[in-house]
């Protein structure tokens, strides 16, 4: 690791957004206005990059506010970044990161242009403890943000800011604006999730598949929950009939008594049933609202062949659902077995992924792929199962199991926190601990991923070029 030189350069006008108050009284970060010694170096402020030859340009200029941190690739494999150390960190507080950036013929910014938290067990920010990335926030025209709210670890006593640059094929990036300061911790987000398992008795029918659904419902909802999942298609599930005399519009029978215990308990309803919409048949999970409105639908994409051949119709979308508590996803059966879905929704800026389900034969598959869903987006699983050996479960970000049942007709239980951290030792970040709901995103390099829609886009050109007329 080298040190590189810096050159102070006036000249350069541009316009930032201000975050906060960046009064030395309440910042943290050393220098935040960027004033330079007598050789034109960012006092408090130091250039580095893994090797001479990669070192991108570093230099302060001024810009429309003041002086601005400036770096410029020299290459496509330049990697460097700006960092400086901000004392007085007492560990278990909480403090807000923000800063102001601003790129410039940067390829791929949401992965070249990234600011870095380091927690420290030492105040001269030596040893990282922690490692967490800040997150993209709205800026200002050209200027856009990044922030993150972050409880300090336990041993910290500094973080070292670091204001990156790489990767990036040319362009340049200004940073200025940088804060740290202590704020008041932000209130848990704790939502009471209920999950349900309903194995539907043989002979059945509709009418005994909706009594069976109405009564849990009413056993949910003596928890007090803020949401309900019941798994996928209770209603027709094991009945013999063809979907299309089982299928309902939206609103609909169903949907009226989800409606209405919804409404009585004040919780959100998700559940799945065949929809008849258009001419056409669909898997369609539904969302209920705390008063009984339906919040929104999803319509299952990934089909299993026994659907399609069923006359089923695959949806085109991944919907997220904001409600008042949190960003909801649902994934229906088949869709979770491909990571697609999950991580679009992710990057959606789902926190809950809900999961109405039948159920796999095999448990030790259910087990890996239901767990890995939750690991590799950072996110909250929820599944509703009815047959097999697969249970409902309510997953945490880290693959543990919070709560599960495989009752004949049981519920599983757990409250759970969206504010929680949940971080791991040596998660890319090592020696150190890293959060996967972060990286995971911030390291991916979704440019380099285009073999995933190559096979759609090929088969869409060929499909609307002109036919030569031969016959096969």
């Amino acid at each position: 690791m080298i040190q590189i030189a810096t050159a102070f350069v006036i000249g350069l006008t541009t316009t930032a957004v201000l975050l906060a108050d960046n009064s030395p009284a309440h910042n943290l970060v050393p220098n935040a206005q960027f004033e330079v010694d007598s050789a034109g170096a960012p006092i408090g402020w130091k250039a580095w990059a893994p090797r001479a030859e990669l070192a991108p340009e570093s230099r302060v200029v001024r810009s429309g506010t003041g002086n601005a941190l400036f770096l410029g690739a020299r290459g496509p494999a330049s990697y460097g970044k700006w960092i400086a150390v901000a004392p007085g960190i007492v560990g278990e507080r909480t403090y807000r990161f923000e800063a102001s950036y601003q790129a410039t013929g940067v390829e791929h910014e949401e992965v070249s242009v990234a600011a870095i938290l380091s927690w420290c067990e030492d105040a001269a920010g030596k040893k990282a403890i922690q490692r967490d990335y800040a997150e993209q926030v709205p800026g200002n025209g050209e200027w856009r943000g990044m922030a993150r709210t972050i409880k300090a670890p336990k041993d910290a006593k500094s973080v070292r800011v670091e204001l990156v640059l790489r990767w990036s094929g040319g362009g340049s990036v200004l940073w200025t604006n940088v804060r740290v300061a202590e704020v008041d911790p932000p209130a848990p987000r704790v939502v009471r999730v209920v999950t349900t398992r309903i194995a539907i008795p043989q002979p059945t029918s509709l009418d005994t598949n909706f009594k069976l659904m109405s009564q849990m419902l009413d056993k949910a909802g003596a928890y007090q929950p803020d949401i309900v999942l019941l798994s996928e298609n209770v209603i027709d599930r094991g009945v013999g009939l063809p979907f299309e005399k089982t299928a309902q519009t939206i609103p609909g029978p169903l949907t009226r008594m989800l409606s209405e215990k919804a409404r009585r308990y004040r919780m959100y309803v998700v559940t799945t049933l065949h929809e008849k919409a258009d001419g056409n048949i669909y898997n369609t999970a539904v969302l209920i609202g705390r008063q009984g409105e339906i919040v929104g639908k999803y319509r299952k994409v990934h089909l299993a062949l026994a659907e399609g051949e069923g006359g089923v119709t695959p949806g085109l979308e991944y919907p997220v659902f904001e409600t008042d508590v949190g960003k909801l996803g649902i994934l229906i059966c088949w869709d979770y077995w491909f990571p697609e879905p999950a991580r679009l929704l992710r990057l959606k800026g789902a926190e809950i992924l809900l999961l109405p389900l039948a159920g796999d034969g095999a448990r030790v598959h259910w087990e890996v792929t239901s767990r890995a869903r939750a690991i590799d987006n950072g996110v909250y699983l929820v599944t509703s199962t009815t047959v097999g050996e697969s249970t409902s479960a309510i997953i945490a970000p880290t693959g543990e199991i919070l709560a599960e049942t495989r009752d004949d007709f049981g519920v599983a239980v757990s409250d759970i926190d969206l504010n929680r951290e949940h971080r791991l030792w040596w998660l890319s970040v090592g020696p150190a601990e890293g959060e996967a709901k972060s990286l995971y995103i911030k390291e991916r390099h979704p440019h380099t991923y285009g073999g995933l829609v190559g096979a759609a886009r090929s088969r869409s050109l060929r499909d609307s070029a002109p036919t030569s007329g031969v016959k096969p």
